[in-house]
């Protein structure tokens, strides 16, 4: 819905409530006709003051400007092309609101949560809490810690992020591990990931910069497994190409990936590929959730050394206090993660630009407008 829209639909509930407050007066005093007919039309001058009245009454409300209006909004987004789906809904809400969100700018977790601490940006729609929490522990420059001036808000995705490895059902078949653990402790397993020749499994992993990057790298150091496997960091979409291109020649597999996205659409858990399991007491603190994959995994309880996470908001505080509306709005923000998978789907097929990313932000809004217009309703009663 846009800007002017609302605005119609303030002045419009504005004026009805002035209209029923003056029949609630006309209803409790009824003047009797008089029967006078000597032409005085002071009734008439009056009825006229009043229509004028109201006539600039209801130009005034139609003039109400909406809580963000004069303000913009510096929106940054995750350097995964998923997260650009649910970031852009994200600014046309805010829109709704009045606020001036120009396109977010693309930018890596390490990078982000120092700026928002800083007051460079004021939200994005890209935390992943439990990749993320070690992130916003870092020290800023002039003192204090990140986590004192940025908050997690709302519940953007409950549960919509499912991390791990994936292994290639046919190397599992061969050396019959069911954990990482038990393909470290086989030599002969370490040599059959090992690509490079350097004695160590080569994990193909995630972007520098990224949580997930930092999660692995613990995880691998806790255990000593150093000396074993070491996870391959570049560009996500290149490692996972590399990683198909290995399993369409017969070779195998061991791949970081999260959902939602298209990445499982082509190497299939339970189908091409299994969850890689870590025994008990070999995730990091907090990380040792079990995912419901099924049979999708190497071993049951499935603790793919990554608990399923939220998908969460976060902003500047000082942002936060300054725009009620918003906060809201942010508060309440829900998007089921298979939406998000499907849109991934569309991106991953050649759906990629802007545009097409825009026009799926559109499409989606307009199928949830039972859900988020009483949430835009409770935003601008906040302000």
């Amino acid at each position: 819905m846009k800007t002017s829209k609302w605005r119609l639909l303030i002045a419009l509930f504005l004026a009805f409530a002035l209209l029923a407050a003056s029949c609630g007066d006309d209803d409790e005093t009824t003047t009797e006709p008089t029967g006078d007919d000597s032409g005085d039309d002071s009734g008439d001058d009056m009825a006229e003051d009043d229509m004028a009245e109201d006539d600039m009454a209801e130009d005034d409300m139609a003039e109400m400007s909406l809580p963000g209006e004069g303000t913009t909004v510096q929106m940054a987004r995750g350097n995964w092309a998923e997260t650009n789906f649910q970031n852009t809904v994200i600014q046309k809400l805010l829109g709704e609101l009045g606020y001036d969100v120009p396109t977010p700018e693309e930018i890596a977790p390490a990078t982000f949560f120092p700026a928002l601490a800083q007051g460079d940006f004021d939200l994005w729609g890209s935390t992943w809490p439990l990749n993320h929490d070690p992130l916003q522990a870092g020290e800023l420059p002039e003192g204090g810690i990140i986590a004192d001036h940025v908050s997690n808000i709302g519940t953007m995705m409950s549960s919509g992020a499912l991390q791990g490895v994936l292994v290639d059902i046919a190397s599992v078949e061969q050396f019959g591990f069911s954990t990482l653990n038990e393909l470290l402790d086989n030599p002969e397993a370490v040599a059959h990931f090992d690509s490079d020749g350097n004695g160590r499994a080569d994990l193909n992993g995630c972007d520098d910069g990224w949580g997930c990057q930092k999660v692995m790298n613990d995880t691998i150091a806790q255990n000593g497994w150093d000396d074993r496997i070491e996870q391959i960091s570049a560009t996500h979409s290149a490692l996972f190409a590399e990683s198909q291109a290995s399993f369409d020649s017969g070779g195998p597999v061991l791949q970081y990936v999260w959902t939602p996205t298209a990445f499982v659409g082509k190497l299939v858990p339970g189908r091409d590929v299994l969850w890689l399991a870590l025994a008990p007491g070999s995730t990091l603190e907090g990380q040792d959730g079990v995912s419901n994959v099924g049979d999708a995994c190497t071993a049951d309880p499935c603790i793919t050394m990554f608990t399923p996470s939220d998908i969460v908001v976060s902003a500047n505080n000082d942002w936060l206090e300054a725009n009620p509306a918003a906060k809201v709005l942010l508060e309440g923000f829900v998007m089921n993660p298979v939406d998000v998978a499907v849109v991934a789907v569309a991106i991953d097929a050649g759906a990629d630009s802007q545009e097409d990313i825009n026009a799926a932000a559109d499409d989606w809004i307009a199928a949830n407008r039972d859900v988020l217009d009483p949430l835009i309703e409770a935003a601008l009663a906040a302000a």
